[in-house]
């Protein structure tokens, strides 16, 4: 068991069910300290068990838009007022279950190095062979031990550098985790992945659907983050998601408008159709080398893993660009964007997992 002046654990989810009480009940199996649960809104009685094992309950105004971020912030003050002696904070979603033993794996690691402001392990899907897109995320998930540049939504921070950072930053709807270890990192601090179990994660994918707008969630991510960056940050953190969009736009929006419009030419006898062929394979190569970098990062996996991994990172680049442009309309239009669901309701969810394992 975890000492209770050191550490507290921070949970946030809505209509988890089953899932929330795994994940309450692995925390509470290695950790004696304080647990907050933060609900938003849920109606399947999620915040009534949490009282009902003793995790202290924050329930946010509904009435106000919901972000991960501004739950996270909820539950991480709460910590801080009521508990303040302690020194680290791990954060976790309600669909997870925490590995046994690793709060205390990830709590030996930051009291023995000072310089760093948060730690992770390793997170995988509880059932990666049940759905395509479960297996697509479990491979995600996957990471070599080493100092990195930002963490999950699952980790363990010291709380000086949460403080220091400014804490999540509440407008955003995704890509919350990546923009507070950047400004991590700027107060000096450095980020470690562990090679060891961490969380277990049950995104109960389903549908190609769900996949899709997950994908949307994370182009609007890219852009959101580098909007916020590109100007404020020094040295190459000006260059912050700058990659990742541009490849978005490139590969989701420019060439397959450019192969469109190159067709309608054709088919008009503005151009021929050697110059279409060209143009063609010109953009195919293009997309095989995006395919040939998602294979090779993948190289402990099977061949038919990875090829599926690698034809779903070029299928993505159309809804990450989707997501851009959305980011990008609602700045212009002076709107704030809604939290991107992709998960299915919990009754759903239940009769799923039930199949699962009939």
């Amino acid at each position: 068991m975890t000492e209770h002046s050191s550490i507290g654990v921070v949970v946030i989810g809505r209509n988890e069910g089953e899932r929330l009480k795994r994940c309450l009940s692995s925390i509470q199996s290695q950790h004696g300290g304080p647990v907050v649960y933060v609900d938003s809104g849920s109606t399947d009685g999620s915040a009534d068990y949490a009282r009902s094992v003793g995790v202290f309950v924050v329930d946010l105004d509904i009435s106000i838009p919901f972000t991960m971020a501004r739950g996270r912030n909820a539950g991480f003050a709460y910590l801080v007022e009521h508990y303040p002696d302690c020194q680290f904070v791990q954060f976790v979603d309600g669909d997870c279950e925490i590995s046994s033993a690793w709060i205390e794996i990830g709590l030996q690691f930051l009291q023995d190095r000072q310089l760093y402001g948060g730690v992770c392990g390793n997170r995988e899907e509880r059932f990666p062979e049940a759905t395509v897109y479960n297996q697509l995320i479990n491979m995600e998930w996957q990471g070599s031990e080493g100092q990195v540049d930002a963490c999950g939504g699952d980790a363990l921070y010291r709380i000086e550098s949460v403080k220091a950072a400014g804490c999540f930053n509440e407008s955003m709807i995704a890509g919350e985790e990546g923009d507070l270890c950047l400004r991590i990192r700027m107060q000096g601090f450095r980020l470690m992945r562990l090679d060891s179990p961490m969380t277990i994660h049950d995104a109960n994918m389903q549908h190609f659907s769900q996949w899709w707008k997950r994908s949307v969630r994370c182009g609007h991510a890219y852009a959101h983050g580098y909007d916020l960056h590109r100007e404020k940050a020094a040295g190459t953190e000006k260059n912050y998601k700058k990659k990742p969009l541009l490849s978005s736009l490139l590969y989701g929006l420019v060439l397959p408008g450019l192969l469109v419009s190159s067709i309608f030419m054709a088919v008009g006898g503005s151009s021929g159709l050697g110059q279409l062929l060209l143009l063609s394979l010109v953009i195919l190569a293009l997309y095989i080398r995006v395919a040939s970098k998602a294979i090779e990062s993948k190289s402990g996996n099977s061949i038919g893993e990875r090829f599926l991994y690698a034809g779903f990172i070029v299928l993505g680049k159309l809804p990450e660009a989707q997501g851009v442009l959305h980011y990008y309309l609602n700045k212009t239009l002076g709107k704030t964007s809604k939290i991107i669901e992709y998960k299915i309701d919990n009754k759903q969810d239940q009769e799923s997992h039930s199949s699962l394992k009939d």
